[in-house]
């Protein structure tokens, strides 16, 4: 091994003719750059996911949910005061959901109306944590308020302070409908960072709801939010079940939105998958790196054997290069990998001023009036405004041993047959 170890290092000196050196530094920036997006595709789409994900849990389906069927009890002060005491539970309150139509003087749309306590906002942190308040405030202190949604806000074009109708219906006897319309005053505009919640909501003082969403065309719920919502919650689903009343279903978050979170997973371990077999590609250039320089290393590999090294000890030369080809392009491209990960946000508004700034010229120049001014490389309404990063170091630590064993496969053949090399016939050739 030590002879074999000398032997490696006259390689990485340059030393002797051909380009060992030159074709090593190639294979090692292919297995970086190779590893580069793995890196980048691992962290940035698994924030994305948990920033999606969170927002879910905290401002959507809440960690549990009891939903109230048709012929359920209201649930009132005490049955959530005890759903409160119990072990690991931190929030219930009771929320009452339906669809409604939404319109002011400058326009209309289809809203989900959420009438919630006037209290939430100071009893729920994950509800502050992830909800921006653009302006006025949470505030549903009197009977008429309302907070609105920012892209309701934008296509109803109202502003603090200007008054909003929600048209809502009610059931009558024979299945026939009669529409009731209620005014509100926007007492604040809010955003989750993410729009295809901001294109939803409105939330009214619980009281109000109650009178005018009838029971037939809403549904009551219990929204819960527990410690360790991540961990199993079937314990604390059976102390729930003990103290609803009759008529209520227990679902976790999990349940509620289990399509889409396969959805986001499925896509991302896609995504990791296409990105792995770029590394595959790298291995391909270390193989044939690793053969070139064997090629060219025909005589001095001879001369050694001749000398007394054995094909074993040969070998090991191209297994430790292969080895060091994937440790150098693993730190390398981990390196870079991680960079380009934290400040993914500021490429991206780096690269779409770039773009917008190009397609600017075009326009101008072609005289494009009807095209697109602004062009968006992740659009608002399917992703974050501002894309979480997660580093996880076992996941890090995945990568690099995927990319090492990868060159290390490819630098198995060429050992192999540089072992076998006779030098007597090396010797006749030359």
């Amino acid at each position: 091994m030590k002879s074999s170890l000398l032997v490696v290092g006259r390689y990485l000196a340059g030393a002797g003719k051909g380009g060992s050196l030159r074709r090593i530094r190639g294979a090692v920036l292919s297995v970086a750059l190779s590893l580069i997006p793995l890196i980048v595709v691992m962290e940035v789409s698994d924030g994305m996911i948990q920033g999606i994900t969170a927002r879910y849990l905290e401002l959507g389906t809440y960690h549990l949910q009891a939903i109230a069927g048709r012929d359920a009890q209201e649930a009132d002060g005490e049955i959530l005061s005890r759903m409160r005491h119990l072990p690991g539970v931190d929030l219930a309150v009771r929320e009452r959901q339906g669809v409604a139509l939404a319109y002011s003087k400058q326009g209309r749309g289809g809203v989900t109306l959420r009438a919630v306590p006037p209290e939430l906002w100071d009893s729920d942190p994950g509800l502050r944590a992830y909800m921006e308040i653009r302006s006025g405030a949470f505030d549903l202190s009197t009977e008429d308020s309302a907070v609105v949604a920012a892209e309701i806000a934008s296509r109803l074009r109202v502003q603090v302070g200007d008054e909003i109708k929600i048209l809502t219906t009610r059931s009558l006897a024979g299945d026939s409908l009669m529409p009731r319309v209620s005014t509100f005053t926007v007492r604040g505009i809010v955003s989750t960072g993410y729009q295809e919640m901001d294109k939803l909501w409105i939330y009214i003082p619980i009281g109000r709801g109650d009178r005018i969403m009838s029971r037939e065309t809403s549904r009551q719920l219990i929204g819960i939010k527990v410690q360790k919502p991540f961990e199993p919650l079937e314990a604390i689903s059976r102390g729930l079940r003990g103290v609803l009343p009759q008529g209520f279903r227990i679902f976790t978050w999990n349940d509620l939105e289990y399509a889409q979170y396969v959805s986001f997973r499925t896509t991302r371990y896609l995504l990791i998958f296409i990105m792995a077999l770029i590394i595959c590609v790298a291995a391909v250039n270390i193989f044939s790196s690793l053969v070139m320089i064997q090629i060219e290393k025909r005589e001095e590999i001879a001369i050694l054997k001749s000398l007394g090294m054995s094909g074993g000890e040969i070998s090991a030369i191209f297994i430790i290069l292969g080895f060091l080809v994937g440790c150098v392009g693993a730190f390398l491209g981990v390196a870079a990998g991680l960079a380009l990960s934290v400040s993914i946000n500021e490429v991206i508004a780096g690269v779409e001023t770039l773009i917008n700034g190009a397609w600017g010229f075009v326009r101008g120049l072609f005289l494009l009036p009807n095209a697109e001014e602004h062009i968006r490389i992740f659009n608002p309404d399917f992703y974050l405004e501002h894309i979480p990063v997660t580093i996880k170091l076992e996941e890090l630590a995945l990568a690099a041993g995927f990319s090492l064993l990868v060159a290390l496969f490819a630098a198995w053949l060429p050992s192999r047959n540089a072992g076998k090399i006779r030098p007597l016939e090396v010797m006749r050739k030359h």
